[in-house]
């Protein structure tokens, strides 16, 4: 009978298998840590694009803002010429309605009517003069009525003068024009 001694060789595959299994054991730790570098990687690098998607959508934002700001005060400013352009018209036409006014006076005026003091103030025209009957004052009154500067008119006192003349006051109140 022959002994053998099997010792050595189980020995060795032990060893065999332990560096076997220590190889598969550090493969499948380099796999995982490789596979956890690159699940890091991508996460830097999605990280990274968030970062740039977010600097440009604040810098777009921020342009956005500076638009916005400036068609603001586009607008404050184009409101304000409006404004000026609305007041330049209307002092136009009140001008324009004051020139009309001032041609027509004296073919408002009746033929025994005559005028010695106008004035205008404070939203007022005052207008004194003499007249040979009540009846000139009266149509005198009632054709400025007509007019559109003056929405009312009120008689001041009416005094008979000693050569026969009524010398008068007429007060009408201005309105400003409407260009509408």
């Amino acid at each position: 009978m022959l002994t053998v001694n099997l010792l050595p060789w189980r020995l060795q595959r032990w060893q065999r298998q332990r560096q076997q299994h220590l190889m598969l054991l550090v493969s499948c730790a380099g796999l995982c840590l490789l596979i956890l570098l690159l699940c890091g990687w991508r996460g830097y690098l999605v990280d990274q694009q968030q970062q740039a998607e977010q600097r440009q959508l604040t810098q777009r934002i921020g342009e956005l803002d500076q638009q916005l700001i400036e068609q603001q005060r586009l607008l404050l400013q184009r409101d304000a010429l409006v404004q000026t352009q609305r007041r330049q018209q209307m002092r136009q036409l009140q001008h324009l309605a004051w020139q009309q006014f001032w041609q027509q006076l004296p073919k408002l005026m009746p033929a025994g009517l005559w005028l010695s003091r106008v004035e205008r103030r404070q939203g007022q025209l005052v207008l004194e003069g003499l007249a040979s009957g009540m009846a000139e004052i009266s149509d005198f009154r009632r054709l400025l009525a007509k007019q559109s500067l003056f929405p009312v008119i009120r008689q001041g006192n009416v005094q008979r003068q000693p050569e026969g003349h009524y010398s008068f006051t007429l007060r009408a109140q201005v309105t400003e024009v409407n260009g509408e």
